[in-house]
């Protein structure tokens, strides 16, 4: 299982990962804890975002993943002797370029078939925004614009990878490798019980990572990097651009209900340690209660990072 995580967050572009910004002026010195906190948010980032810069084109996105595509499919063309079986691999390729190209779609506000799916509440109409689709080994990427320039990756694993896995599990898992995560609630539409609406890490730098429970309607865990200095912005406009829509749930209500540092790093085992957990049957009030509850008292228990001599 541990591997299987690993192959989930090493994505297929995560190599020769890019800065994503000037280095700032040095900070003033951190203690220890806080310190791993910001090493491990900054790893999220790295790692998670893979090779695309925020602030690419669309246009630039799609030449840097054609160039991959045609990198990876070179040497299996190579390979084969016969030129029937070379064409058949070509067009594999030209297939795989093909379905990146016309994924992507510019939100005007003409009906899509995105409006009511897993990325319903990622995106506006008639806001200048648009997406870029990417499939990979084990997870959906959806790429997101704001006038042509990248400021959000949606991440969508695929429901087999995190199989008998519940969602306190998955986020487990990324706070054993990334440090400590925030909740955040929004109140449902339906009733006065507070939902859990994401996960939130530690910025880093202009970015934030964030983890959203999907399995209510769609039986996926997903992860989502946003630029944050953009992201007030887009909102704003966003609310006098794009016509009401109904959401799952009402956002940002009650924003940071836990905080602290972590000092823990990945070990061999996290995963396999924490996995087969099977989630209990419970209204979404209680849940959230007993989220807490353990927070609590994982906190309790934790003695506190030791300084450096």
């Amino acid at each position: 299982m541990r591997a299987l995580f690993a192959s989930a967050a090493l994505l297929l572009f995560a190599a020769n990962v890019p800065a994503f910004a000037k280095a700032p002026p040095p900070p003033p010195p951190k203690s220890a804890a806080s310190q791993v906190t910001a090493d491990a948010a900054g790893r999220a980032i790295s790692e998670l975002a893979g090779k695309f810069k925020f602030g690419m084109t669309p246009e630039e996105t799609m030449a840097m993943i054609e160039k991959d595509l045609n990198a990876k499919f070179q040497p299996r063309i190579e390979a084969e002797r016969e030129a029937f079986d070379q064409d058949r691999v070509r067009k594999e390729r030209q297939d795989a370029i093909t379905q990146m190209r016309e994924s992507y779609i510019k939100f005007n506000g003409q009906k899509t078939g995105w409006d009511v799916s897993i990325i319903d509440r990622e995106f506006g109409h008639r806001n200048g925004e648009s997406m870029l689709v990417l499939w990979e080994k084990d997870l959906k990427r959806f790429l997101f614009f704001w006038k042509e320039k990248l400021y959000k990756q949606y991440i969508v694993y695929n429901a087999e990878k995190f199989k008998g896995m519940d969602f306190d599990t998955f986020v487990g898992a990324m706070e054993g490798r990334y440090g400590k995560a925030s909740m955040s609630f929004a109140k449902k539409q339906t009733d006065d019980e507070m939902a859990l609406d994401y996960y939130e890490w530690p910025p880093q730098g202009d970015f934030t990572l964030r983890a959203y429970d999907a399995t209510t309607f769609y039986n996926n865990f997903c992860l989502s990097i946003i630029q944050k200095s953009l992201w007030p912005q887009i909102e704003k406009e966003r609310a006098v651009n794009s016509p009401p829509r109904v959401r799952h749930t009402n956002k940002h209500v009650i924003d940071t209900v836990t905080t602290g540092d972590s000092a823990t790093d990945p070990n061999e085992n996290v995963v396999d340690n924490i996995v087969g957990r099977k989630a209990a049957a419970s209204v979404e009030q209680k849940r959230i209660e007993e989220r807490i509850k353990r927070q609590a008292e994982k906190e309790r228990q934790t003695p506190p990072a030791a300084m450096p001599k």
